[in-house]
Order: C-alpha cells, then structure tokens, then sequence
C-alpha cells in the first residue's frame, strides 16, 4: 500500500510534467476539445445545418456524375454521398473549434 509521501510525490511528479507542455501541445488539447464539442452541436442542437449538408452532398454527387457523363450504381452514389457529408461535417467542426479560438484569442489560427 502506497505511503501519504509517495503519492504526494506521484503528485508532484504529474504536475511538473504538466507545467512542461509545450504551446502546440497545449493548442491541440484546446482544438481537439473544440472539435469535440462542433461535433455535438451539429449532431445535436443543428439538425437544419445536417439536412442541408446531406442534401448539397446529393446535389454534388448527381453534378459529378452528369460532369463526368457516367453513371454509378446505387452502392457507388452512396460511397461518394457519405465521403462528401463526412469531409463536410469535418469542415464544419473545423470551422467551429477555430472561430472559437479565434474568439478567445482574438487572432487568426492558420492550420
């Protein structure tokens, strides 16, 4: 069983490995919280914002099909519908966790 001391040197040995975080590691715990939390806005509070990315991610499918004047079975139009609604929810929780530091930081965050 661990001594009162130990643990409190445990303690102390956790805290000095946190005040030794480096700025990009602390930026990427900040982005990936905020992406986190762009994630479950969109998931929860924007069901509008979901509908539409789901309808312009179909309207994109059906354009790349005419522009490239071939046709994709049901399976294919799928695949590529679901790769767009996901590099554009990506987007959009990009977008959010950056406008939010952006908003702490009042400076622009260059990815």
């Amino acid at each position: 069983m661990e001594t009162l001391s130990n643990i409190m040197k445990d303690m102390e040995a956790e805290m000095a490995d946190t005040n030794k975080v480096q700025p990009s590691q602390t930026f990427e715990t900040i982005i990936k919280d905020y992406l986190h939390q762009g994630k479950e806005k969109l998931e929860k509070d924007l069901a509008g914002t979901r509908e539409a990315i789901k309808l312009i991610a179909r309207d994109k499918t059906r354009n790349f099909m005419r522009t490239m004047d071939m046709g994709l079975n049901e399976e294919e139009r799928d695949c590529l519908h679901s790769l767009i609604v996901t590099s554009m929810y990506q987007s959009f929780c990009y977008g959010y966790g950056i406008g939010k530091i952006e908003g702490e930081t009042k400076q622009k965050v260059c990815l």
